[in-house]
């Protein structure tokens, strides 16, 4: 497997503090513990989540329209905004990071904090070791399904961890399998 970013390192640090121990990761839970209360309400346009911090409360909001693991996705990137970023506010302060495709540092980090918290690394190895031991003629499409079944995240997401931590090689398609 790859090597940890800083991110995920922070992510790791976070779970375990929570006393994560089984799947799926309780991001509410993880959420609440950084003290966040969180807020699921329905979002004009492509907005994802949002996060508020200022006098003495911080708030993450969550797209309500949008699938359950879309929700869990942007709750642990949300969390990972609030851990290792400063200043993003909205309301008074405006800087609402918008989820329309365009990527900075921060976005990119903040998706290696949500991949580690919701798929951690640790849990991915045993998990991926019993489907192989159970089959070792499992397809990447049947072990991307499996797995995206018990973390509890979307099969697009499972796929990116999966080659992010050089599980699997890069997907071009469909006609790529």
């Amino acid at each position: 497997m790859t090597k940890q970013s800083p991110a995920e390192k922070r992510a790791a640090d976070l779970l375990e503090s929570s006393g994560v121990g089984r799947l799926p990761v309780p991001v509410e839970k993880i959420a609440r513990h950084l003290g966040a209360e969180i807020q699921y309400e329905a979002f004009d346009g492509q907005v994802s989540g949002m996060l508020y911090r200022g006098e003495g409360q911080t708030l993450i909001g969550v797209n309500s329209t949008h699938g359950a693991t879309r929700q869990r996705f942007t709750l642990a990137h949300e969390c990972g905004h609030l851990v290792l970023h400063k200043g993003v506010f909205i309301d008074r302060l405006v800087r609402v990071n918008w989820r329309d495709g365009t990527s900075d540092a921060e976005e990119v980090e903040a998706n290696a904090f949500a991949a580690e918290l919701l798929m951690p690394r640790t849990f991915m190895k045993g998990e991926i070791e019993r489907l192989v031991a159970r089959s070792r003629k499992i397809t990447p499409e049947l072990l991307i399904a499996e797995l995206a079944e018990t973390f509890r995240v979307s099969q697009e997401a499972m796929r990116y961890r999966l080659v992010n931590l050089g599980v699997l090689g890069p997907y071009a398609g469909p006609n790529d399998a």
